[in-house]
């Protein structure tokens, strides 16, 4: 069986070495994952080369390294003192250090589990993280340690941690007996700046031109001023820091300034000014609109235009506060998030002839909630004693949302109990409907035919069909005439043996004539047992038996092969034989008791592949094939962002020389649906995809860069 370094404890001395920082901007945290060759990977927290430097100690005598992620192959499995030390020169700081410890114990027990996951951070929450299982091999149990004293047993998990902070987060698979590996690494949660902007400005008019008016950006504080937005009350806009603006009327304009630090972040402040020129054509438009929100999508929102005198031929633009525009009239928009909105509607009359035109703008506040995840379902099972008796059971979610319900059960009857019970006067297939409804305007409604079968004779209960077998004339294949899961079915086979299951397969050791019986049991006083004789009839022989298999390559990984056994009998039994032909190898073959398997080679070469099948009947067959695993490169891992991604989806590619950087989308087909070429230069790269028009679903992303190949998974929303 192949082996894996499997990372089996991992102590975090993080907690207690003493920090040679006095400056925060220094963490000398580090993760690593260890893989089959003994050889370990590590990655720091921090690595904005050419502005950090580190220093990498491996515990085992060996040189230092100054790689910003180095790997490194140890002699043999032990405990090693893994020691990092971080250097930063940040412009305009004071450079500060760090250093930290980790205890690295390595084994090498027969295992086939590789422990990793990957993290991403919540849309609306800055201290939720998302851990996806992403190990490898016959996975049996997961066991989270978040790093803050919790933990979780789920395969895949979230946490939601209380403070900001560096956490070592490791995760723990485990297969069948002993086999079991660890990963871990550092989750940085970074707690959102809070948001002090203040939005101001000053002005003053030109003393040759009254209607020309300089703007002068006031707020505070201008650190966290990363773009500003002017709306001078006459349908234009200014994106400058400061800035100029000519009108072409007198009049009293409703100026705006909107300064933002990041999508969290804003704030404006809004003031008249009044305009001195030449007196204007006159423009008696008026800009208005009202809104409200869609009954059944909470996040959807209807817009009016109130605007007058509005004529087919103005020109009329929307902005929705989210960064999407509409030219309609009276448009609906569906926001992607809960929160406020400053919606801004701009009217523009548009006159034969006119070389001074009629604008006018009109803003409001729209507060979008979170849509109506209210979810109607239901089940159903008819009595025991009584099939024209059904009961409904209540499955909708939330429950504590609900506020009413109301059953109709297609015969003209109703009921407004949570999960309630009704008998019909006769037997057929009626439609039943279950309508919900919650606070807020929140409604969900299902329906669902409901087969209400006629009463079973007690006498009846055991009657059952049987069908032979094509592929193998010892089998046969057992059905009631008459289904239900509260019954209790027990099936003798005639030949010693005997099934508790409804609906039963049998193969019998050797050929002959059989007594078949079923007895079922409704109740204490309704139960009833029917034979039925069976022949098998003359047999098959072994020397009619074939196997053979089947494997296909992983388009990713040349050496990851899946295998797939085939005979012409079903086989009940599977024994894999892989043994190193060429180059000669002193380790002993590997033996696999697994039906199916995924098998990845450790090197290139010849192997000899065997499969022993035993099929029914008893038969044994091997069947070998001689297969070539040719050169190949270890792939690597990235981690793709956001994750779910909706609009785009991006990755950070650290580069040692300026190499053009490949980005391949596929689909779970393996079919690519997008592809980004980019200039790489030496240090970090963000690559982004627009991935809007994709469906929703699992992506891998390819990156090739130099001699590098690597590999991402996201998932689509």
């Amino acid at each position: 069986m192949k082996k894996f370094i499997t990372l089996l404890l991992l102590t975090l001395t993080a907690f207690t070495y003493q920090s040679q920082a006095q400056n925060p901007n220094c963490t000398a945290a580090f993760s690593f994952a260890v893989t089959g060759n003994l050889t370990a990977h590590f990655s720091p927290v921090q690595f904005d080369s050419p502005y950090t430097h580190h220093i990498w100690n491996f515990g085992d005598q060996s040189a230092n390294s100054t790689s910003i992620s180095p790997s490194h192959t140890y002699a043999a499995a032990g405990t090693y003192h893994v020691k990092h030390v971080i250097r930063r020169e940040l412009s305009g700081l004071s450079p500060c250090s760090d250093s930290v410890i980790l205890d690295v114990h390595l084994v090498v027990p027969p295992c086939n589990i590789s422990a990793h996951f990957m993290t991403s951070g919540a849309i609306n929450s800055w201290n939720t993280v998302y851990f996806t299982n992403t190990s490898s091999g016959t996975i049996f149990s997961s066991q989270w340690h978040f790093g803050d004293g919790t933990s979780a047993t789920t395969f895949n998990a979230y946490h939601n941690y209380a403070n900001a902070g560096t956490y070592n987060v490791c995760l723990i698979v485990s297969g069948d007996g002993t086999c079991s590996d660890t990963t871990c690494r550092a989750v940085v949660v970074v707690a959102p700046t809070p948001c002090l902007l203040h939005a101001n400005f000053s002005y003053v008019r030109d003393s040759a031109h009254q209607n020309k008016v300089y703007f002068t950006n006031l707020s505070t504080p201008i650190t966290d001023v990363h773009s500003s937005r002017w709306s001078f009350g006459d349908g234009t806009f200014s994106y400058d820091f400061n800035t100029n603006h000519t009108y072409a009327t007198s009049g009293l304009y409703h100026v705006c300034l909107l300064v933002r630090r990041d999508s969290t972040c804003q704030n404006e402040f809004c003031t008249d000014v009044q305009v001195q020129a030449p007196p204007p054509p006159s423009c008696n438009l008026v800009a208005n609109f009202t809104s409200f929100t869609d009954s059944v999508f909470l996040n959807k929102v209807h817009f009016t235009n109130l605007s007058v005198p509005l004529s087919p031929g103005d020109s009329i633009r929307w902005t929705f506060g989210d960064g999407h525009i509409s030219t309609d009239v009276n448009p609906v928009h569906e926001y992607n998030a809960a929160g406020t909105y400053t919606v801004c509607l701009r009217v523009k009359k548009n006159v034969t002839g006119a070389t001074i035109f009629c604008i006018k703008e009109i803003c409001k506040q729209v507060v979008v909630q979170q849509s109506c995840i209210l979810h109607a379902d239901f089940n159903s099972h008819a009595d025991l004693l009584n099939s024209l008796k059904i009961y409904f059971i209540n499955a909708s979610t939330p429950a504590t949302a609900v506020t009413y319900v109301q059953w109709t059960f297609g015969d003209g009857t109703s009921s407004s109990s949570w999960s309630p019970d009704h008998t019909y006067a006769q037997p057929g297939t009626y439609e039943v409907c279950l309508h919900l409804s919650s606070g807020g305007g929140c409604y969900s409604t299902l329906c669902k035919q409901v087969v209400v079968v006629e009463p079973i004779n007690c006498q009846d209960l055991s009657k059952f069909t049987f069908t032979h077998s094509t592929a193998n004339c010892l089998e046969f294949h057992f059905t009631p005439d008459h289904l239900n899961t509260n019954w209790q079915y027990h099936w003798t086979f005639g030949d010693g043996t005997a099934s508790n299951t409804p609906i039963a397969s049998h193969v019998y050791a050797q050929s002959g004539n059989y007594t078949v019986c079923l007895s079922v049991t409704r109740s204490l006083s309704c139960a009833s047992t029917s034979c039925k004789p069976i022949s098998t009839g003359l047999c098959f022989s072994c020397s009619n038996v074939w196997a053979k298999f089947t494997y296909v390559r992983d388009p990713n990984m040349p050496n990851k092969l899946y295998f797939h056994g085939q005979s012409n009998y079903p086989i009940t039994g599977q024994t894999w034989t892989f043994t190193r032909i060429s180059p000669a190898s002193t380790l002993p073959p590997v033996i696999l008791n697994q039906v199916d398997p995924t098998y990845v080679f450790p090197e290139p070469g010849y192997y000899r592949v065997c499969l022993r099948a035993v099929t029914y009947g008893g038969c044994v067959k091997e069947y070998c094939e001689l297969i070539y695993i040719s050169q190949f490169t270890s792939a690597c891992t990235l981690t793709s962002y956001p994750n779910p991604a909706h609009t785009t989806i991006s990755v950070n590619v650290v580069e040692t020389t300026p190499d053009i950087i490949h980005v391949s989308i596929y689909n779970s087909l393996n079919i690519i649906v997008a592809h980004k070429d980019q200039a790489g230069s030496v240090g970090s790269n963000i690559v982004t995809i627009n991935v809007e028009q994709l469906l929703p679903g699992t992506y891998t992303m390819r990156v090739v860069y130099g001699t590098h190949v690597c590999y991402s998974q996201f998932q689509k929303i």
